[in-house]
């Protein structure tokens, strides 16, 4: 039989509508609402984890009721599940709980080496049966919150119905399940589109607080251009649909630039996890010309022409490496859409010559290695509210000669507090000059870069490759 949806989505509908209530012992309620609506809450306290939604808090006496029920037929071998499953593992799926809430009320009953031997694989007696479906009906009836109720009650459907295809299989019996796997299908794919609600939801709330922040200790020189994100039109699909390839790098290299503005942001990217460099997400930043510019300036070029630093593009990398120097490991989803959360925050940005980290680096022609930014003063980053949102801790802006434009800023970025590395600097400085000064076809510079709003770009930078 397929999954039935008609309740959780009735529930969901409803809670949507929802305020969080202010009354005691209401914590779990709101937490269920909180991870429908992700405005509701702080989204500093959110780790945002995969076990975010798994049952917390004191157990009710029907689900302990329940859970001794499901621990009796377990011993008994009458449940229809798979044989060696481990009854620690068995409880937490089935009660979708936490193994820490399970050891601890359950201190000596060694669930993870206890493992399910079938017998018979189903309850014989009918009214020991029966006894069985009224227990797990009072626990459902025991949940308070509507959402929560459907969601516990959605998820042991499926369980059940996981559990019994498995147990099908290991014994050779024929299932026909065309209908259950449709449904499960349909179930992923709301799953999947319900987390990328949720994230982008966070996501503004976020762009808002580090908006509010870095807004009001704006420094001189500092431009930022928050009117989308107080409209809600901010760009989205950056980060919820990866950019598509062009065709001659699908395959393995695929991954490997998604996000990429520019081949030159795909070279740097490639670079890093090559050498297994102990940074996590990149940005590039490129002058553009302007002349009879709306803002003042003191900086000008052929007394003409004025120039400031703006965005031109930025990446992720697929690994990270530990703060410990080990090897690199996969990152995280998380860690993923922090960083690409702030690469388009950064976005927002553009810097007269001389001010923020980008303009001063590109000012100076020196590197400059930032720690703690986080906690910075905002003369010395400038997008401290960016950097406390999504975990930026450390920073390293490195000046790229350029045929085309003369000099370009590359910032590279951890979330972890990384040492000052003179060695690595050099190395890195070195190699992407090496890339800066590669030829380009009919001079068109590898990074492009869209205008900032309001500035005019003067008609000499497309000969630089700056796309207006």
């Amino acid at each position: 039989m397929p999954m039935n949806f008609d309740e959780i989505d009735a529930a969901r509908e409803m809670a949507a509508s929802t305020a969080p209530s202010s009354k005691r012992g209401k914590k779990r309620k709101n937490a269920t609402l909180a991870r429908l609506n992700p405005s509701m809450t702080n989204p500093s306290q959110d780790d945002g984890g995969e076990d975010a939604d798994l049952r917390t808090g004191r157990w009710t006496s029907e689900e302990t009721l329940f859970c001794d029920k499901l621990i009796e037929h377990f011993e008994a071998g009458s449940l229809p599940i798979a044989d060696a499953i481990k009854l620690n593992d068995f409880l937490a799926e089935m009660l979708k709980s936490k193994q820490s809430r399970l050891t601890k009320k359950m201190k000596n009953a060694r669930l993870s080496a206890r493992a399910y031997k079938y017998t018979s694989g189903y309850i014989a007696n009918f009214q020991a049966a029966r006894e069985f479906s009224a227990v797990e009906v009072a626990f459902f009836e025991s949940i308070s919150c509507d959402l929560e109720r459907a969601e516990i009650r959605f998820h042991m459907q499926k369980e059940w119905r996981e559990r019994f295809s498995s147990f099908c299989v290991a014994i050779g019996q024929k299932l026909n399940a065309d209908s259950w796997l449709s449904s499960v299908e349909e179930m992923d794919r709301r799953i999947s589109k319900a987390k990328d609600a949720a994230r982008m939801a966070r996501r503004k709330v976020m762009m808002g607080y580090a908006l509010n922040q870095d807004s009001s200790n704006q420094e001189h020189g500092v431009f930022i251009d928050n009117g989308a994100s107080a409209e809600g039109n901010t760009n989205q699909d950056a980060i919820s649909t990866p950019t598509s390839p062009p065709k001659k790098r699908q395959g393995n290299m695929a991954n490997l630039f998604r996000h990429m503005s520019s081949p030159f942001v795909g070279k740097v990217i490639q670079f890093i996890d090559r050498n297994h460099l102990p940074f996590e997400h990149i940005d590039v930043w490129v002058p553009s010309f302007m002349s009879n510019g709306p803002e003042p300036t003191e900086v000008q070029i052929d007394d003409q022409n004025v120039c400031r630093l703006c965005f031109a593009g930025f990446a992720t990398t697929r690994y990270k490496v530990p703060i410990d120097g080990g090897r690199p490991e996969p990152m995280g989803s998380q860690d993923q859409f922090d960083l690409l959360s702030f690469g388009e925050y950064s976005a927002k940005f553009s810097f007269d010559v001389g001010c923020g980290l980008p303009g001063r680096v590109y000012s100076s022609g020196i590197s400059s290695w930032e720690q703690g930014v986080a906690n910075a003063p905002n003369h010395q980053f400038e997008r401290v509210g960016g950097a406390v949102q999504w975990g930026i801790k450390t920073v390293l802006g490195i000046p790229v000669a350029s045929p085309n434009v003369g000099r370009i800023v590359v910032l590279l970025y951890s979330k972890h507090d990384r040492p000052r590395n003179p060695d690595l600097v050099r190395r890195a400085t070195d190699e992407l000059t090496k890339v800066g000064l590669e030829k380009k076809e009919k001079g068109i510079c590898c990074c492009c870069v869209e205008s900032p709003p309001r500035l005019d770009i003067h008609r000499d930078s497309l000969k630089l490759g700056l796309a207006s």
